[in-house]
């Protein structure tokens, strides 16, 4: 039998270790550090997220990784400068914490923010690079891109080929710097050229159609200068397989899961495209700086890459077009 002592011992230890459990489960001994939550609006240049799927992996990671709370935006009406412009102002009066802005149109959304001090970190996401209104740009040199598109497609077929240029319009978006970078190219090799623009009432399909009927003995190549018109493009000859046949090439920009389903068929020879998972990421962990460093200002520029059917399985390429969730 325990003496009168040692069941006073006992007890004591019983009471030191329902002590010392209750503490710490209600973190009175170890306190867990309190984590910060970011919330961060994304503003898109389109009135749907169907071309950012990447984008967004890259994004939800980073998100995961600096605790971000992250809500997407997009157009109410295509193409419209003025509307996204509004929608930042809107954001930043809704107490976000950062803005991630990829433009409809540079120029305009420069031109509107000029030098204006937001009292907001602003990230931009496209092409070229912003002043002092913005904390941080991850940009692509989509001129240099062009010329990387031409390039590879003059390789590849020559200058006897007469180039189909596509594009939705020059106003918005990429495409006039793309444009800018595929004419120098061809301008260059002394290649001819003829320009489509959907805005000024050009109808893609029936461009495509007039290469075709009547048959002609001259050979065509398409490029598109941004992805709508790309995919565009695509979808005509998935349900006009045989127009497809009388195209010496199809090249362009972007890399959706539907353009790089076309491009493993056959229907399009060649891409240009970034690393959009990391301009994702890139945007989110920028965001979080900028919020910790309001005055922080940094360029980070993408480099572009030419896809094709024999290269986009490589380990490179499919990690960069198929990232994992």
């Amino acid at each position: 039998m325990m003496s009168g002592k040692e069941k006073i011992l006992w007890g004591l230890a019983v009471c030191v270790l329902v002590f010392l459990y209750l503490a710490s489960s209600t973190n009175l001994i170890i306190k867990e550090k309190k984590v910060q939550i970011h919330r961060v609006s994304i503003i898109l240049d389109d009135v749907n997220d169907s071309y950012y799927q990447n984008f967004k992996k890259g994004v939800e990671q980073a998100a995961r990784e600096y605790h971000v709370d992250t809500s997407y935006i997009t157009l109410y009406e295509e193409d419209n400068s003025s509307q996204q412009i509004e929608l930042v102002k809107r954001e930043i009066n809704d107490q976000a914490e950062a803005v991630v802005i990829v433009p409809v149109n540079r120029e305009a959304v420069e031109k509107e923010f000029g030098e204006k001090k937001w009292s907001t970190p602003i990230i931009a996401v496209g092409s070229g690079t912003f002043g002092d209104s913005v904390n941080s740009n991850i940009y692509t040199d989509c001129y240099e891109a062009g010329r990387m598109l031409a390039g590879e497609a003059q390789q590849e077929l020559g200058s006897e080929v007469v180039y189909y240029l596509f594009a939705q319009d020059f106003s918005w978006g990429n495409s006039q710097l793309v444009f800018d970078g595929v004419k120098n190219v061809l301008e260059e090799a002394g290649a001819e050229y003829i320009v489509k623009e959907k805005s000024e009432g050009q109808d893609f399909r029936s461009v495509i159609e007039s290469m075709v009927y009547p048959a002609t003995t001259q050979k065509v190549a398409l490029i598109a200068l941004d992805r709508e018109s790309l995919t565009e493009i695509s979808d005509i000859f998935k349900v006009n397989e045989g127009y497809r046949l009388h195209v010496e090439g199809v090249y362009g920009v972007g890399s959706t899961t539907s353009l790089l389903n076309s491009l493993e068929s056959g229907i399009i020879d060649g891409l240009i495209t970034q690393n959009q998972y990391l301009s994702g990421y890139l945007s989110i962990q920028k965001a979080v700086e900028a919020i910790g460093i309001p005055n922080l200002k940094e360029n980070v520029k993408l480099d572009s890459y030419y896809i094709t059917r024999e290269n986009m399985r490589s380990r490179e390429y499919e990690r960069m077009l198929y990232p994992m969730e």
